[in-house]
C-alpha cells in the first residue's frame, strides 16, 4: 500500500539514495532533502520542527525505496507573498508518469485538511506541464503567473480545501 511517511520515520541512508537519484539541486526542489545529504544533523534538526512537516511517499512492500516526497508550510500567508506556496512535492526521476505526483498532491491536500487549513497554494514552472495537471487535477484554481528575482517564472494556483469540521466528521465516520 503506498502511503506518506513522516521524514522522522524514514531511514536517513533511503533519503540520501533518492537525493542521488536527482540531477543536480533545481530538479530535486527540496532545501530539508538537500540538508540529508550535505548535513544530517540539520536535516534531523529541520524535520523535528512541528512548522515544516515533510512526508515521503512509500509502498510497505519496499519501505526503503522512497517514490516522492511532500512538504507543508502552513504557516505562510500565501496571499501575501507572490512566489510562495504551501505545498512542495517531487518524485524521484524514475518513477514519474505513474501517477505518483497526483497521489501525493492529493495525500499532502489531506494533511493540509487536518491542519485546519482552508485553502491552499500551490506554485510550478511555467515548463512543468506534468505538475500543472496535477495541480488542475487536484482541484487548483489558476491565479496568476509571476516572475521575481528568487524563483524566476512561476504560476500560482489555489486549491480549496473542506471545512474543518466536515473533515472532523469523516473522521469519526471512518472517512478519511
Amino acid at each position: 500500500m503506498l502511503k506518506l511517511v513522516h521524514a522522522v520515520d524514514v531511514n536517513i541512508e533511503s533519503v540520501r539514495e533518492y537525493y542521488d537519484c536527482f540531477d543536480g539541486l533545481k530538479d530535486l526542489n527540496c532545501f530539508t532533502i538537500v540538508n540529508a545529504k550535505l548535513n544530517p544533523e540539520n536535516y534531523f534538526t529541520e524535520i523535528s520542527n512541528p512548522d515544516r512537516p515533510l512526508y515521503y511517499l512509500i509502498d510497505d512492500d519496499n519501505p526503503n525505496y522512497i517514490i516522492g516526497f511532500g512538504s507543508i508550510n502552513s504557516f505562510f500567508d500565501c496571499h501575501q507573498y507572490i512566489d510562495i506556496g504551501n505545498i512542495g512535492y517531487g518524485v524521484r526521476p524514475s518513477e514519474r508518469c505513474k501517477g505518483y505526483g497526483s497521489l501525493i498532491l492529493k495525500l499532502l491536500l489531506l494533511e493540509c485538511e487536518k491542519l485546519g487549513m482552508r485553502d491552499v497554494c500551490v506554485s510550478c514552472s511555467p515548463d512543468n506541464v506534468a505538475s500543472q495537471k496535477i495541480i488542475l487535477k487536484n482541484g487548483g484554481m489558476f491565479e496568476k503567473a509571476f516572475s521575481d528575482d528568487w524563483e524566476g517564472e512561476g504560476l500560482k494556483y489555489w486549491i480549496k480545501l473542506r471545512p474543518r469540521i466536515v473533515v472532523k466528521v469523516l473522521n469519526l465516520l471512518g472517512i478519511n
